[in-house]
């Protein structure tokens, strides 16, 4: 967290906010200076010096990947970038489904897509829900669409009408709690405003936020407004990576091995009304995970 530090000089005194951060195994300092006076509102310059911190550090990083994963790209068969594709479609339908309560395995989930066998022992909504998923997924690679709410809207109804086709597209009418959480979504009357205010938010951001950031930014706020009685984080999690995918960067595939501290920071954003917790969260996870894009 950034503090005030004050330094004398003479009669006068300046103020600077300053941050201390480690990056790449090096104690750093950045600091920004407020005037004579320290300014009111600390929590904005707070914020955009973070900003800063993040864009000398993280969002190096994240260039150098997405620069490493189109040239490897490129270089792809049509086969090659095919099976690619696919696998991501595989990983990221069983991990994020799995995440939101599906009882499948992977090589079940494997089977299912690749084959079209159906697992034996396992409900008729995880096998339903996870083939709408791909199927959605792999469409919107191929043919883009907004990240905007009449899509949002499509997008939960092309999930779930085979299996809640009560709720499928339609944003809740009643008042939810989130499961295992101390946090209260906001109240149903809130919901619609809430979206349209971040769809409009998301794309006002385009010039200045960092995509990866951008992305997480989203995620997050789409999960506290928690707009539809069920299929959230799913949903939520598909508009990340689209987010992701129709700026040029690699897609983030949040495992269902790391979904303790993805809950954690989640709840940690929540709780504290500041999205910054998640944010770092994502982008730590982002970098691990996709380093290997940039060798």
């Amino acid at each position: 967290m950034a503090t005030v530090r004050t330094v004398r000089r003479g009669r006068r005194t300046y103020h600077y906010l300053s941050q201390a951060y480690r990056w790449n195994g090096r104690s750093l300092k950045r600091h920004v200076y407020l005037g004579t006076v320290p300014p009111k509102d600390l929590d904005s310059a707070r914020v955009a010096l973070d900003r800063e911190v993040r864009a000398a550090t993280w969002f190096v990083e994240f260039d150098r990947i997405r620069d490493g994963f189109n040239r490897r790209y490129a270089r792809l068969t049509p086969t090659a970038a095919a099976r690619e594709r696919q696998d991501f479609v595989e990983e990221f339908t069983f991990d994020t489904h799995r995440i939101d309560g599906s009882r499948l395995t992977f090589r079940e989930t494997e089977n299912l897509l690749e084959t079209g066998t159906t697992p034996a022992d396992r409900r008729l909504q995880d096998v339903k829900e996870s083939e709408a998923h791909a199927r959605l997924l792999e469409r919107l690679l191929e043919t883009p669409e907004p990240v905007d709410l009449t899509h949002l809207l499509s997008w939960h109804r092309e999930l779930y009408a085979g299996t809640r086709p009560e709720l499928a597209g339609r944003l809740r009418r009643s008042e939810i709690r989130v499961p295992n959480s101390r946090f209260a979504p906001p109240r149903s009357a809130d919901v619609r405003p809430m979206l349209v205010t971040l769809v409009r938010d998301v794309r006002a951001s385009v010039p200045a936020v960092h995509p990866v950031e951008r992305a997480a930014v989203f995620h997050v706020r789409f999960e506290q407004i928690h707009p539809f009685e069920d299929g959230n984080g799913p949903l939520g999690r598909l508009a990340m990576n689209l987010l992701l995918h129709q700026s040029g960067y690699p897609m983030l595939n949040i495992r269902f091995s790391k979904r303790r501290s993805y809950f954690h920071a989640l709840e940690r954003a929540n709780e504290t009304g500041n999205l910054r917790p998640f944010v770092l969260w994502f982008c730590r996870r982002y970098a691990r995970a996709l380093h290997w894009c940039r060798l």
